[in-house]
C-alpha cells in the first residue's frame, strides 16, 4: 500500500524526529545531527518560508521532507534559493513513497529559483537515487564535495599575523559588516543575501568578530550557537575512536576537541559567514587564531565547513579536527515544471555550514 502526501504542522513533530534519528552516519564517530524537540518549530525558524511535509499510511508518518527557502547569491545575483532536507521514508516502512507528490505539492509554495541539497558522502545508495533520471522528476546533479569540521578552541594555529587586529563587533559595526559581506559574498554562489542582523535566520551583529587590516577590515565571522534548534549527538565510538576516548583527558592538551558521552549532545557553536579580503590564507589563519580564544569563553568545540574548490579548505585541513565528509548537489528542476535553469559556477560556492 503507498502512502499519501500532506503538509505537516507542529503536533507532527514526533513522527519527523522518529523518522530523523532514525539515521545515524556510518564510521568509527557516529554522529546523530538531529533536530531536537520539535523539527517542524526547528525548520520554521530557518525561514519564514519554510515548507515541511509528511507521508502517512494508516495515521503513522513513515516518510518526511522539507524545503527551506532564503535570499542567497548566485550568478552574481540575489535570488530565492531552497535547501531541501530531510528527505526520508521509515526504515521499518515496506510500502511506496511516491516522493513527485512532495515536489508537486511544495514547488509553488517554496517559490525558488534555485534548488540544491546535500547528501553524507558515504550514503552512495541515497545519491545514486537521487540523480537517477525519472521522467516527470526532479533529479540531483552534484555541484561539489563539502567538508565539515569540529575543531577544538585549544587546536594550534600557527603562521598568523600579529600585525593585524581583532576584535568583537559593535552595534555601530553593522553598516561596514553588510558592505563586507555582499562586497566578497555576492561574488561567490550560495552566500546568504541579507541586509540586517536578525538574530534569527542569520546572527546577531554582536556575533560577530572582526580582523583589521589598519582600519579596514581584512576577515569577519559569527559566533553562532543554534543548539535550540539543531544539534549533534554522539551516538557510538568504534574502532580506533573508541581508543582516541580512552585518551580523553590529554585530548584538549593535544588541540582536538573532547568527545562528549555517548547518547550527550556536542556543546558546539557555528563559525558562520567566514570570509576573508581575497580569500588570503594569512587572514584566515590569524581570524582563526584570534577566535579560538573566543570559542573556549562558552563552548568546548566549534564547527564550520567549507566545499573543496574553496580557498579556506587549504587553510582548514592543517588545523587539527574531526572532519566529514558530504557532497552538495543541485536538484535540477527545469524538466519537472519546465522552469529555467539558472547558469554558475560549481566551483565558486560559499556554502554556509548552519544552513545544512
Amino acid at each position: 500500500m503507498s502512502s499519501r502526501f500532506r503538509f505537516a504542522s507542529a503536533e507532527d513533530g514526533a513522527g519527523i524526529l522518529n523518522i530523523m534519528e532514525s539515521d545515524v552516519a556510518k564510521g568509527d564517530l557516529q554522529l546523530l545531527y538531529t533536530r531536537r524537540p520539535n523539527p517542524f518549530d526547528s525548520f520554521k525558524k530557518e525561514s519564514p518560508k519554510a515548507v515541511v511535509g509528511i507521508y502517512e499510511d494508516n495515521g503513522k508518518t513513515v516518510g518526511t521532507i522539507a524545503g527551506i527557502p532564503r535570499e542567497m547569491y548566485v550568478g552574481g545575483r540575489r535570488r530565492t534559493v531552497c535547501y531541501v532536507t530531510n528527505m526520508k521514508r521509515a526504515a521499518d516502512h515496506k510500502g511506496y513513497i511516491k516522493w513527485k507528490d512532495a515536489f508537486d505539492a511544495m514547488y509553488d509554495p517554496l517559490d525558488s529559483q534555485v534548488y540544491y541539497c546535500s547528501v553524507v558522502k558515504d550514503n552512495a545508495g541515497v545519491l545514486k537515487m537521487l540523480k537517477k533520471k525519472r521522467k516527470g522528476m526532479p533529479y540531483a546533479e552534484e555541484l561539489d564535495g563539502y567538508r565539515t569540521y569540529i575543531i577544538s578552541p585549544t587546536a594550534p594555529v600557527r603562521n598568523y599575523d600579529k600585525k593585524l587586529t581583532f576584535r568583537r563587533a559593535a552595534e555601530e559595526d553593522a553598516a561596514a559588516v553588510i558592505r563586507f559581506l555582499k562586497t566578497h559574498g555576492s561574488r561567490r554562489n550560495l552566500f546568504a543575501a541579507f541586509d540586517l542582523f536578525d538574530g534569527k535566520t542569520v546572527p546577531k551583529i554582536t556575533d560577530f568578530y572582526l580582523l583589521f587590516d589598519g582600519e579596514e577590515i581584512a576577515a569577519a565571522g559569527a559566533l553562532w550557537d543554534r543548539s535550540d534548534s539543531k544539534q549533534y549527538v554522539l551516538k557510538k565510538c568504534s574502532g580506533k575512536m573508541a581508543f582516541v576516548r580512552l585518551l580523553n583527558p590529554l585530548l584538549s592538551l593535544l588541540g582536538y576537541i573532547k568527545l562528549p558521552k555517548e547518547g550527550q549532545q556536542a556543546a558546539f557553536t557555528f563559525l558562520s559567514f567566514f570570509l576573508a579580503k581575497e580569500d588570503s590564507g594569512d587572514f584566515y589563519r590569524t581570524f582563526l587564531y584570534h577566535i579560538r580564544r573566543e570559542v573556549k569563553k562558552t563552548h568546548a568545540m566549534f564547527v564550520l565547513g567549507t566545499n573543496d574548490h574553496n580557498p579556506k579548505r587549504a587553510v582548514l585541513d592543517k588545523i587539527r579536527a574531526i572532519s566529514f565528509d558530504t557532497t552538495l548537489c543541485e536538484i535540477v528542476m527545469s524538466e519537472f515544471r519546465g522552469a529555467e535553469r539558472v547558469k554558475y559556477d560549481p566551483a565558486e560556492l560559499e556554502a554556509e555550514c548552519a544552513y545544512l
